[in-house]
């Protein structure tokens, strides 16, 4: 199985590998070409993207992740939804989420503040972003961050998904959709239902 995938930046890149290292730790991964940084770049080159990795790179199954910044992310992913080529929707798990990626790092204060080695207290509640950059970097200790990167996709990968899921709508749609996704596509094990899990 060959896994593409296509997002803005190194955090959601990691989150994409922690979940499948999670769940489908056999299957292959392409990323998607992305020229540029910002979210309407990443809109412009969707399409074009996910072709490329279907018919170039011979994925078999395609995930987004975009941020919704400042908007409300069902509306952004109304929009985006859209630019995914019609041919390509069935192949295609998208999700958005609510403002950045570091917002669903930190769904389970508890959990990140033992990653972080913090107290749980010191984590702004507002808006982690920066925070939770910042620690996770710092544990690494590396400069050009690609074992700040392995961390981060290994805390996804043993990640409290159900505690994620009861704190926020975004992640509950993407994973529900990655969930029902899954039922269609040939894991060697299958995706668990994190709802089922004990809370």
């Amino acid at each position: 199985m060959r896994i593409g995938y296509f997002v803005q930046g190194s955090a959601d890149e990691a989150f994409v590998w922690g979940l499948i290292q999670r769940y489908c730790p056999e299957a292959s991964v392409e990323r998607g070409k992305f020229r540029g940084q910002s979210r309407e770049s990443l809109r412009r080159e969707l399409p074009k993207a996910l072709r490329d990795l279907q018919k170039n790179k011979r994925c078999d199954y395609l995930i987004v992740l975009n941020d919704a910044d400042k908007r409300q992310w069902r509306d952004v992913w109304t929009e985006d939804w859209h630019r995914v080529p019609e041919h390509l929707k069935h192949l295609t798990v998208f999700g958005v989420a609510d403002r950045n990626i570091e917002h669903w790092i930190a769904l389970d204060r508890a959990y990140l503040a033992k990653e972080l080695e913090c107290d749980e207290s010191a984590i702004p509640k507002d808006d982690p972003t920066g925070f939770t950059k910042h620690h996770f970097k710092r544990k690494a200790q590396l400069l050009d961050g690609e074992e700040a990167q392995k961390r981060l996709r290994d805390f996804v990968a043993e990640a409290p998904i159900h505690t994620w899921l009861r704190n926020s709508p975004s992640f509950n749609h993407f994973w529900d959709s990655l969930f029902q996704f899954s039922k269609r596509v040939a894991c060697a094990n299958p995706i668990p239902n994190e709802r089922n899990r004990p809370h």
